[in-house]
Protein backbone atom coordinates (compact mmCIF):
# COMPACT_ATOMS: atom_id res chain seq x y z
CA UNK A 1 0.00 0.00 0.00
CA UNK A 2 1.21 3.51 -0.90
CA UNK A 3 0.10 6.60 0.42
CA UNK A 4 1.47 10.05 -0.12
CA UNK A 5 3.92 9.27 -2.99
CA UNK A 6 4.90 12.48 -4.96
CA UNK A 7 7.54 11.88 -7.23
CA UNK A 8 9.24 14.33 -10.37
CA UNK A 9 11.30 13.69 -12.90
CA UNK A 10 13.77 15.19 -15.48
CA UNK A 11 14.86 14.33 -18.70
CA UNK A 12 18.27 12.75 -18.53
CA UNK A 13 17.76 11.86 -15.07
CA UNK A 14 18.29 8.70 -12.97
CA UNK A 15 15.48 8.31 -10.38
CA UNK A 16 16.04 5.00 -7.88
CA UNK A 17 13.42 4.17 -4.89
CA UNK A 18 15.50 2.38 -2.43
CA UNK A 19 13.51 0.37 -0.04
CA UNK A 20 13.44 -2.99 1.77
CA UNK A 21 11.38 -5.89 0.96
CA UNK A 22 8.22 -5.33 1.02
CA UNK A 23 8.74 -1.82 0.82
CA UNK A 24 6.48 -0.78 -2.18
CA UNK A 25 8.91 -0.36 -5.04
CA UNK A 26 7.29 -2.87 -7.29
CA UNK A 27 3.48 -1.53 -5.94
CA UNK A 28 4.88 2.11 -7.16
CA UNK A 29 5.95 1.25 -10.78
CA UNK A 30 2.48 -0.88 -11.14
CA UNK A 31 0.84 1.74 -9.90
CA UNK A 32 2.59 4.37 -12.12
CA UNK A 33 1.90 2.13 -15.04
CA UNK A 34 -1.34 1.57 -14.62
CA UNK A 35 -1.18 -1.81 -13.90
CA UNK A 36 -2.37 -0.74 -10.26
CA UNK A 37 -5.23 1.61 -9.68
CA UNK A 38 -4.44 4.32 -7.61
CA UNK A 39 -7.66 5.62 -4.77
CA UNK A 40 -6.26 9.18 -5.42
CA UNK A 41 -4.09 11.66 -6.83
CA UNK A 42 -2.71 12.22 -10.48
CA UNK A 43 -0.16 10.76 -12.01
CA UNK A 44 1.39 12.23 -15.61
CA UNK A 45 3.64 10.29 -17.88
CA UNK A 46 5.83 12.89 -20.05
CA UNK A 47 3.44 15.28 -19.16
CA UNK A 48 0.40 13.61 -20.51
CA UNK A 49 -2.22 12.04 -17.61
CA UNK A 50 -2.26 8.59 -17.40
CA UNK A 51 -5.78 6.66 -16.44
CA UNK A 52 -5.34 3.61 -15.81
CA UNK A 53 -4.01 1.48 -19.15
CA UNK A 54 -5.70 4.05 -21.05
CA UNK A 55 -2.95 5.82 -22.99
CA UNK A 56 -2.14 6.99 -26.49
CA UNK A 57 -0.36 4.93 -29.01
CA UNK A 58 2.12 7.61 -29.15
CA UNK A 59 2.46 7.37 -25.44
CA UNK A 60 3.33 4.18 -25.80
CA UNK A 61 6.11 4.43 -28.28
CA UNK A 62 7.91 6.75 -25.83
CA UNK A 63 7.73 4.62 -22.90
CA UNK A 64 10.31 1.35 -22.14
CA UNK A 65 9.52 -1.31 -19.17
CA UNK A 66 11.25 -4.00 -17.08
CA UNK A 67 9.33 -5.32 -14.55
CA UNK A 68 11.19 -7.56 -11.71
CA UNK A 69 8.81 -10.62 -12.53
CA UNK A 70 9.32 -10.31 -16.27
CA UNK A 71 8.99 -13.48 -18.53
CA UNK A 72 8.53 -14.35 -22.64
CA UNK A 73 7.76 -17.07 -24.66
CA UNK A 74 9.44 -20.00 -23.39
CA UNK A 75 9.80 -21.58 -26.95
CA UNK A 76 10.60 -18.40 -28.89
CA UNK A 77 14.71 -18.18 -29.55
CA UNK A 78 16.74 -14.82 -28.56
CA UNK A 79 16.37 -13.55 -31.66
CA UNK A 80 12.78 -14.09 -32.48
CA UNK A 81 11.99 -12.32 -29.04
CA UNK A 82 14.20 -9.60 -30.35
CA UNK A 83 12.38 -9.55 -34.06
CA UNK A 84 8.96 -9.63 -32.33
CA UNK A 85 9.58 -6.48 -30.58
CA UNK A 86 11.17 -4.52 -32.95
CA UNK A 87 7.81 -5.58 -34.65
CA UNK A 88 6.16 -2.91 -32.15
CA UNK A 89 7.76 0.43 -32.73
CA UNK A 90 7.69 2.37 -35.76
CA UNK A 91 11.10 4.24 -35.10
CA UNK A 92 12.64 1.18 -32.65
CA UNK A 93 16.08 -1.19 -32.76
CA UNK A 94 16.21 -3.54 -35.36
CA UNK A 95 16.42 -7.11 -34.01
CA UNK A 96 20.07 -7.70 -34.64
CA UNK A 97 20.92 -4.50 -32.85
CA UNK A 98 18.73 -5.87 -29.55
CA UNK A 99 20.64 -9.04 -29.63
CA UNK A 100 23.53 -6.86 -29.66
CA UNK A 101 21.88 -4.41 -26.98
CA UNK A 102 21.35 -7.57 -24.74
CA UNK A 103 25.12 -9.03 -25.37
CA UNK A 104 23.55 -12.15 -26.61
CA UNK A 105 24.80 -12.76 -29.98
CA UNK A 106 26.11 -15.72 -29.21
CA UNK A 107 22.71 -17.36 -27.69
CA UNK A 108 20.36 -15.75 -30.67
CA UNK A 109 19.02 -19.27 -31.60
CA UNK A 110 18.82 -20.44 -28.17
CA UNK A 111 15.10 -20.52 -26.68
CA UNK A 112 14.40 -17.70 -24.35
CA UNK A 113 13.11 -21.12 -21.12
CA UNK A 114 17.07 -22.80 -21.69
CA UNK A 115 18.55 -18.80 -20.76
CA UNK A 116 20.38 -18.29 -17.36
CA UNK A 117 18.56 -16.16 -15.41
CA UNK A 118 21.19 -13.83 -15.45
CA UNK A 119 20.66 -13.72 -19.97
CA UNK A 120 17.08 -13.47 -19.02
CA UNK A 121 17.33 -10.30 -17.61
CA UNK A 122 19.75 -8.88 -20.20
CA UNK A 123 17.20 -9.75 -22.75
CA UNK A 124 14.44 -8.32 -20.70
CA UNK A 125 16.49 -5.01 -20.39
CA UNK A 126 17.38 -4.54 -24.12
CA UNK A 127 13.74 -5.72 -25.07
CA UNK A 128 12.51 -2.80 -22.60
CA UNK A 129 14.76 -0.25 -24.96
CA UNK A 130 13.44 -1.51 -28.22
CA UNK A 131 11.54 1.78 -28.71
CA UNK A 132 14.24 4.00 -28.17
CA UNK A 133 12.13 5.67 -24.96
CA UNK A 134 12.27 8.58 -23.58
CA UNK A 135 10.96 6.95 -20.03
CA UNK A 136 12.91 4.36 -18.82
CA UNK A 137 11.06 1.98 -15.65
CA UNK A 138 13.47 -0.80 -14.53
CA UNK A 139 12.30 -2.79 -11.64
CA UNK A 140 15.47 -4.50 -9.67
CA UNK A 141 17.16 -5.11 -13.38
CA UNK A 142 20.31 -6.74 -12.14
CA UNK A 143 18.71 -9.61 -10.37
CA UNK A 144 20.98 -12.53 -10.71
CA UNK A 145 23.29 -10.84 -12.75
CA UNK A 146 27.09 -11.90 -12.15
CA UNK A 147 28.98 -9.09 -11.21
CA UNK A 148 30.64 -8.92 -15.49
CA UNK A 149 26.69 -8.01 -16.55
CA UNK A 150 25.50 -5.78 -13.84
CA UNK A 151 28.77 -3.60 -14.67
CA UNK A 152 27.83 -3.51 -18.38
CA UNK A 153 24.02 -2.73 -17.89
CA UNK A 154 25.03 0.15 -15.37
CA UNK A 155 27.22 1.36 -18.23
CA UNK A 156 24.07 1.24 -20.40
CA UNK A 157 22.28 3.00 -18.20
CA UNK A 158 24.42 5.87 -17.79
CA UNK A 159 24.27 6.38 -21.88
CA UNK A 160 20.71 6.34 -21.32
CA UNK A 161 21.33 9.16 -19.64
CA UNK A 162 23.84 11.02 -21.88
CA UNK A 163 20.88 10.55 -24.29
CA UNK A 164 18.82 12.58 -22.49
CA UNK A 165 15.88 9.32 -21.39
CA UNK A 166 14.68 9.59 -18.11
CA UNK A 167 14.96 6.35 -15.69
CA UNK A 168 13.36 5.56 -12.65
CA UNK A 169 15.28 2.25 -10.80
CA UNK A 170 14.05 0.19 -8.21
CA UNK A 171 16.92 -1.72 -6.49
CA UNK A 172 18.08 -3.09 -3.27
CA UNK A 173 21.50 -2.51 -4.58
CA UNK A 174 23.02 0.42 -2.27
CA UNK A 175 25.87 0.36 -4.71
CA UNK A 176 23.51 0.52 -7.85
CA UNK A 177 21.72 3.25 -6.68
CA UNK A 178 25.65 5.36 -5.47
CA UNK A 179 26.66 4.54 -9.23
CA UNK A 180 23.81 5.32 -10.96
CA UNK A 181 21.56 8.08 -9.37
CA UNK A 182 20.93 11.44 -9.34
CA UNK A 183 18.12 11.80 -7.20
CA UNK A 184 17.23 8.97 -4.94
CA UNK A 185 13.60 8.55 -2.89
CA UNK A 186 13.47 5.95 -0.24
CA UNK A 187 10.00 4.17 0.64
CA UNK A 188 9.66 2.66 3.54
CA UNK A 189 6.27 0.58 4.53
CA UNK A 190 4.62 2.80 1.98
CA UNK A 191 5.70 6.40 2.14
CA UNK A 192 8.73 8.14 0.88
CA UNK A 193 10.62 9.31 4.17
CA UNK A 194 13.83 10.83 2.30
CA UNK A 195 14.61 12.35 -0.99
CA UNK A 196 17.42 13.64 -2.22
CA UNK A 197 21.02 13.27 -4.23
CA UNK A 198 23.07 10.24 -3.05
CA UNK A 199 25.14 12.90 -1.19
CA UNK A 200 22.19 14.60 0.30
CA UNK A 201 21.19 11.64 1.79
CA UNK A 202 24.24 11.11 2.90
CA UNK A 203 24.25 14.23 5.15
CA UNK A 204 21.09 13.46 6.97
CA UNK A 205 23.53 11.65 8.95
CA UNK A 206 25.24 14.31 11.47
CA UNK A 207 28.48 11.79 11.85
CA UNK A 208 31.58 11.29 10.50
CA UNK A 209 33.68 7.30 10.70
CA UNK A 210 37.33 7.63 11.80
CA UNK A 211 39.24 4.69 11.29
CA UNK A 212 42.42 4.13 13.03
CA UNK A 213 45.04 1.33 15.18
CA UNK A 214 45.52 2.63 18.55
CA UNK A 215 46.50 1.98 22.12
CA UNK A 216 44.33 3.38 23.41
CA UNK A 217 40.98 0.97 24.99
CA UNK A 218 37.45 1.01 23.94
CA UNK A 219 36.88 2.27 27.53
CA UNK A 220 38.97 5.70 26.96
CA UNK A 221 38.09 5.90 23.25
CA UNK A 222 34.32 6.50 24.10
CA UNK A 223 35.38 9.26 26.31
CA UNK A 224 36.88 11.39 23.02
CA UNK A 225 34.98 14.25 22.29
CA UNK A 226 32.03 13.83 20.42
CA UNK A 227 32.24 10.28 20.07
CA UNK A 228 28.96 8.98 19.48
CA UNK A 229 29.71 5.11 19.10
CA UNK A 230 33.24 2.88 19.71
CA UNK A 231 33.35 -0.51 17.71
CA UNK A 232 36.21 -3.23 16.98
CA UNK A 233 37.43 -5.65 14.51
CA UNK A 234 40.66 -7.30 15.37
CA UNK A 235 42.74 -4.23 15.64
CA UNK A 236 41.26 -1.87 13.14
CA UNK A 237 39.19 0.49 15.44
CA UNK A 238 35.87 2.45 14.15
CA UNK A 239 34.52 5.83 15.81
CA UNK A 240 31.21 7.17 14.63
CA UNK A 241 31.48 11.10 15.74
CA UNK A 242 29.62 14.03 15.24
CA UNK A 243 32.60 16.55 15.12
CA UNK A 244 35.33 14.47 13.49
CA UNK A 245 37.93 17.18 13.64
CA UNK A 246 37.78 17.34 17.63
CA UNK A 247 37.81 14.09 17.83
CA UNK A 248 40.67 13.25 16.06
CA UNK A 249 42.69 15.86 17.31
CA UNK A 250 41.86 14.91 21.50
CA UNK A 251 42.75 11.43 19.52
CA UNK A 252 46.47 12.52 18.68
CA UNK A 253 47.23 14.36 21.67
CA UNK A 254 46.89 11.45 24.33
CA UNK A 255 47.46 8.41 21.71
CA UNK A 256 51.27 9.62 19.70
CA UNK A 257 51.19 5.99 18.06
CA UNK A 258 48.25 5.95 15.91
CA UNK A 259 48.40 5.00 12.45
CA UNK A 260 46.58 3.99 9.68
CA UNK A 261 44.37 7.37 10.14
CA UNK A 262 41.63 7.61 8.44
CA UNK A 263 38.44 9.91 8.47
CA UNK A 264 35.38 9.77 5.82
CA UNK A 265 31.42 10.49 5.52
CA UNK A 266 28.99 8.18 6.30
CA UNK A 267 28.32 5.36 3.48
CA UNK A 268 25.11 5.46 1.89
CA UNK A 269 24.50 2.00 3.59
CA UNK A 270 24.63 3.22 6.88
CA UNK A 271 22.13 6.16 5.93
CA UNK A 272 19.93 3.60 4.19
CA UNK A 273 19.63 1.77 7.83
CA UNK A 274 19.26 4.48 9.56
CA UNK A 275 15.99 6.31 7.29
CA UNK A 276 14.21 2.61 7.26
CA UNK A 277 14.80 1.65 10.47
CA UNK A 278 11.53 1.35 12.77
CA UNK A 279 10.83 3.96 15.95
CA UNK A 280 11.29 0.83 18.25
CA UNK A 281 14.70 0.08 16.48
CA UNK A 282 16.04 3.13 16.83
CA UNK A 283 14.82 3.59 20.97
CA UNK A 284 16.77 -0.09 21.17
CA UNK A 285 19.80 1.35 19.45
CA UNK A 286 19.45 4.81 20.79
CA UNK A 287 19.39 3.01 24.46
Amino acid sequence: MLAGVDLTLDAGEVLCVLGPNGAGKTTLISTLLGLVNADSGEIHLLGKPQLGMTRSQALRQQLGVMMQIGSLSANLSVYEQCDLFSSYYAQGYSAAELVALAGLEAQTKQRFGRLSGGQKQRLLFALALAGKPQLVFLDEPTLGMDVEARQALWQQVKQLRQQGVAVVLTTHYLEEAEQLADSIAVLHQGRIVAKGSPSELKALMQYKVVRCHSRLTDAELALLPAVLQVSREQQLITLHSHHAEQTVRALLQIDQWVTDLEVRPVALEQAFLHLTQTPATQQEQAA
